[in-house]
């Protein structure tokens, strides 16, 4: 909480258990939330104890490294153009969903 708090995606009150989102739904993205709440942390990552020696081991590291970077900034571009509001409205729309099919 005090990671979205400090990034101004929400707002709090001490002695409340209330948080507010401080934008609208629509103006706070998929990205602005992982980059909060994920950071640094890598998106994918490589086992770095391979043998060096070995035609695999040599070249996993910086093959599967380019794949990976390319599909890290694929998902991050995929996370930008997805706000909050789409996300409450999915979860609206599997909620109905769910409750249609209850007999």
């Amino acid at each position: 909480m005090s990671n979205l708090r400090q990034a101004g995606l929400i707002d709090t009150k001490r002695g409340s258990a209330e948080p507010k989102l401080s934008k609208g739904p629509d103006e706070i993205t998929l990205l602005d939330i992982y980059l909060t709440v994920e950071g640094d942390k890598q998106l994918f990552t490589l086992d770095i104890n391979t043998n060096s020696d070995d035609i695999v081991g040599g070249n996993i590291q910086n093959v599967l490294g380019t794949y990976y970077e390319d599909a890290k900034l694929a998902a991050l571009r995929k996370f930008n153009n997805v706000s909050l509001q789409d996300i409450i409205e999915s979860i609206l729309v599997e909620q109905k969903e769910k409750e249609h099919h209850v007999d």
